[in-house]
């Protein structure tokens, strides 16, 4: 029997204008889970993919289809998702029809023995028609299609963003399971048929674990399809396998809970290897009368003094086997434990704050932008290496925005994995939620499946109601009470508690106190809570405000403030922040655009142009934002304001970056110093700030987007000053003008941390005085702050704060090096800031060096200063750290990982700011 697990899809585009002839006509292979988009990219190359969905006329109907050979009989049809309108067709009749992206399937259809057509049909969105009346009290700038409020559908690909494509098709995946015989019905004794529908785990009072598993029976109930299936219930399942959950709101079908009928549920909870704990087993005989009000029967099982899940860094990540057991089959989920909480807030501490396992965590990040930009199921390995990257790079948490599609289990099952804590927004954008009591009951359902279906993940700890649906009408100027509606301070948290997840709920981000606090009551009580705004109150804080609530922070970025205001602003929790056109590495640059500098090249200029981060209607792009920075490190008269210089260094010459190839490094150099020096100020604890998320993880298209890392995947040098500042171990310098010259040490593990850091001062004379050894004990999710200008018990000025007479300094690293001698952290502060006019060549040299563990590492030394080091490697190297300051006559190794071959090897070489590059030696010895 053949079924559509291993079946090929095809898919078709259905347009009555369109050539009989054409490829899409005819069809094209295509994968499920996937979209339209990812088929296109896979079939006819990224540079197609646009064009072709810009054709689609409003009669496109986009067509999968599958041939299956089965025995026949009922089939349960499931799936997490279908973007948007979309039909599911069995030997060609429509049996079920959907208008939401992100609301679960579950239907049952007869299939006739032998072979028959499987078809999922795409409808242009525009096809269902929505309300007119009442019309949005306010619009906004991103979303032009007015009509989109009504709709349950993806934002992106309606958002005039660099790379952004509609999402069109079966993200959620399709999988069927046959159903029992009317005969096998008839049976009788029949048993309750319960199949799992959701798992979740709390921590109790007393520190035990409680894992509580929701069954329903199955004859109209969708299992939990989360779980990996065996036996009856799962090794029939036929169709292409997906990671889903049970739609909550499935109501038990009539007669499948008949009176006196029993089944016996077998539930075992196995610890990770790695903790010394013996299985807990659980039995429990289930009676038709155990059924809930919602006709459903859970089963609790205690877990004594479970290993708790702690985020990357801070903690292990343990995760615990769950096999749930059935008349229908096995099922197997992987669960964590953790508690998880938001600070109190009263007069003197505002905004969010989040512990995890009662210890407080800065919870540094990105934006989710997806792990392929044409392809929201993306590759699994693909996500994982994403993911991998961004945790490498120091980040603790992960959110997943309004703007977006929902995630696949892959992507959440990794982020368990990693250690990665994930801020999920449900799918609500910068639009006026209707107020229609069917509108907002379907987004009810929406939210406690969405919930439901986390609820076993200990990496999400946030579900916010949405991005940006508080902050529009207030920079729309519209009235106070026209800012929060029932939909997001109540709907959304009373779903999310309905559901039993274990979150920190928040209304939207950006939002207020008031705002947190009111969504916090509605999800534990379910009631609305808080005085709303009247026509003559007048509000005392914005909902915008960086220090009250959740903030979205683009003054160090979109607005051009100086590095300070980062920290004048107060802010608390970010959950966007620092948004900058970031150009990719040269080698992506010249991989994407076959040159170092596009714009000197008419040819591939406009192709740079348009993968530009921009809002739309804007008249500028953020690389005039990136370039601000660049002007006030490099080339205005007030070389580094941050820095606090008396006395100003002399204006660079005007030719300085007229090329563009010299414009980008200029541009990645001010990065790195702009998202390190950022980060380490909110990481301070001085700093009121215990969150921020970078705006984006990943770019959408070629060029400088927004991300951390490029559209393929690959560090910029945003990751790189990322990195410095937010890696578990860290050291950074944050200048404090004429209070000296701190050195800030992290330590986010669990134990004390006894190390070393040695400070070396580099004079303006050449050389580096002899390097002073300080013994720290850093504590536990702790920070320790050393005086690098007191150190040596006499005052030095060493960032030439006071200005008197002539600079003696040139710059200070700091190591942090652990008893066996190994380097774990690094930093360099340039005395007065980056800028260096008319610096002399620091005679670069630099050769490969190759550990015993047969890791690579390139070696670097300087005869004099050298700025903003970072090395130009071939495709499928990556450097694990650049953009280093090396002082002179110091030697510093920049792991390489990845694919390296001799090739590689040989055409690698090492770059500084304002020198040429020079080539990397082969292996010494």
């Amino acid at each position: 029997m053949t079924g559509v697990r291993d079946a090929a899809w095809t898919l078709r585009r259905l347009d009555p204008s369109q050539d009989p002839g054409d490829a899409l006509t005819r069809g094209i292979p295509a994968r499920v889970p996937g979209t339209v988009s990812g088929a296109l990219r896979d079939a006819l190359g990224e540079d197609r993919v646009a064009t072709v969905l810009a054709t689609d006329g409003p009669d496109t109907v986009w067509e999968y289809r599958t041939r299956v050979t089965t025995a026949g009989g009922r089939h349960r049809f499931m799936s997490t998702g279908v973007a948007t309108v979309a039909q599911l067709l069995v030997a060609d009749q429509v049996v079920h029809e959907s208008h939401s992206a992100f609301a679960p399937w579950d239907v049952i259809a007869e299939l006739p023995s032998g072979p028959c057509e499987i078809a999922l049909r795409i409808l242009p969105t525009a096809s269902v028609s929505v309300p007119r009346k009442p019309r949005a009290r306010w619009l906004s700038p991103l979303v032009s299609e007015r009509s989109l409020r009504w709709r349950r559908t993806p934002l992106i690909g309606s958002i005039d963003w660099p790379g952004a494509l509609p999402v069109l098709g079966p993200w959620g995946g399709l999988r069927a399971v046959p159903l029992p015989s009317s005969a096998d019905d008839a049976a009788p004794h029949p048993s309750l048929g319960l199949v799992p529908r959701a798992v979740r785990t709390r921590v109790g009072g007393d520190g035990s674990g409680v894992v509580t598993v929701e069954l329903a029976a199955g004859a109209g109930t969708t299992p939990d399809l989360r779980a990996d299936t065996a036996g009856s219930a799962g090794a029939a399942a036929e169709l292409a396998d997906v990671g889903c959950s049970a739609d909550p709101d499935v109501a038990v079908a009539r007669g499948a809970a008949v009176e006196h009928a029993r089944e016996t549920v077998h539930i075992t909870v196995e610890p990770p290897c790695e903790v010394d704990a013996q299985p807990v087993t659980a039995e429990r005989v289930v009676t038709a009368s155990d059924a809930t009000s919602c006709e459903t029967f859970t089963v609790d099982v205690t877990v004594p003094d479970p290993a708790l899940w702690w985020p990357h860094g801070i903690g292990e990540q343990p995760l615990y086997r769950v096999r749930v057991r059935t008349g229908q089959g096995e099922c197997t989920y992987a669960v964590g434990f953790r508690t998880v909480c938001a600070e109190p807030r009263d007069r003197d501490h505002h905004g969010l704050a989040l512990r995890i396992n009662d210890v407080p965590v800065f919870a540094r990040g990105a934006v989710w932008a997806g792990a392929d930009p044409f392809e929201v199921a993306a590759d699994p390995q693909r996500t994982r290496d994403v993911l991998e990257r961004l945790r490498a790079g120091g980040s603790t948490m992960i959110r997943v925005p309004g703007t977006a599609c929902y995630e696949t289990e892959d992507f959440h099952r990794t982020c368990d994995e990693l250690g990665l804590m994930v801020w999920q927004d449900v799918a609500l954008g910068p639009q006026d939620p209707p107020d229609d009591p069917e509108w907002r009951a379907g987004l009810r359902d929406e939210v406690r499946y969405l919930a439901a279906r986390l609820a076993s993940h200990p990496s999400t700890v946030v579900i916010s109601g949405g991005t940006e649906v508080i902050q529009a009408p207030v920079l729309a100027g519209r009235p106070a009470e026209q800012w929060r509606t029932d939909v997001i301070l109540r709907d959304v948290p009373r779903a999310v508690g309905e559901a039993g997840a274990d979150v920190v709920v928040v209304p939207s981000s950006p939002c207020s106190d008031a705002d947190l606090d009111a969504a916090q009551h509605a999800y534990e009580t379910g009631e609305a809570s808080g005085e709303r705004a009247s026509s003559s109150s007048v509000p005392t804080v914005a909902p915008t405000d960086a220090a009250d609530g959740v903030s979205h922070y683009f003054g160090v970025g979109a607005y051009g403030r100086p590095l300070e205001d980062a920290v004048a602003r107060g802010v608390r929790f970010a959950a966007e922040a620092l948004a900058f056109a970031v150009p990719p590495e040269p080698a992506a640059v010249r991989e994407q655009f076959g040159t170092d500098g596009p714009l000197d090249d008419g040819d591939s200029a406009d192709a740079w142009r348009a993968g530009v981060a921009h809002d739309p209607g804007a008249e500028w792009t953020f690389e005039d934002t990136t370039a601000i920075y660049v002007h006030r490190l490099f080339l205005d008269r007030d070389s580094d304001p941050d820095a606090g210089l008396a006395t100003p260094g002399q204006p660079a010459s005007d030719g300085a970056g007229t090329g563009h190839v010299e414009r980008l490094e200029y541009e990645r150099a001010a990065l790195a110093h702009v998202f390190q020096r950022t980060f380490a100020q909110w990481r301070s604890e001085e700093s009121p700030c215990q969150g921020a998320l970078v705006l984006s993880a990943l770019s959408m298209a070629a060029g400088p987007g927004w991300g951390v890392l490029d559209a393929s995947g690959r560090p910029t040098a945003a990751w790189y000053g990322m990195r410095r500042a937010c890696a578990p171990v860290a050291v950074s310098f944050l200048p404090a003008g004429g209070d000296g010259l701190p050195v800030h040490v992290w330590n986010d593990g669990p134990t004390p941390l006894t190390a070393t850091l040695r400070l070396t001062v580099a004079t303006v004379h050449g050389g580096c005085q002899q390097p002073l050894d300080i013994p720290v004990t850093v504590p536990a999710h702790g920070e320790t702050v050393i005086r690098a200008d007191l150190a040596d018990g006499s005052f030095r000025d060493l960032d030439h704060a006071y200005g008197f007479g002539e600079r003696e300094y040139d710059g200070v690293s700091a190591q942090l090096v652990n008893p066996s001698g190994r380097v774990l952290a690094r930093d360099v502060h340039l005395t007065g800031g980056p800028r260096r006019n008319d610096a002399p060549d620091p005679g670069l040299d630099a050769h490969w060096v190759r550990t015993e563990q047969g890791e690579w590492s390139v070696a670097v030394t300087a005869f004099g200063l050298a700025r903003f080091v970072a090395l130009d490697l071939p495709r499928g190297a990556v450097a694990e750290d650049g953009y280093v300051h090396v002082l002179p006559g110091e030697t510093v190794h920049v792991p390489v990982s990845g694919a390296l071959t001799a090739e590689g090897r040989a055409a690698t070489r090492v770059r500084a700011l304002g020198v040429p590059s020079v080539p990397v030696d082969a292996e010494s010895g």
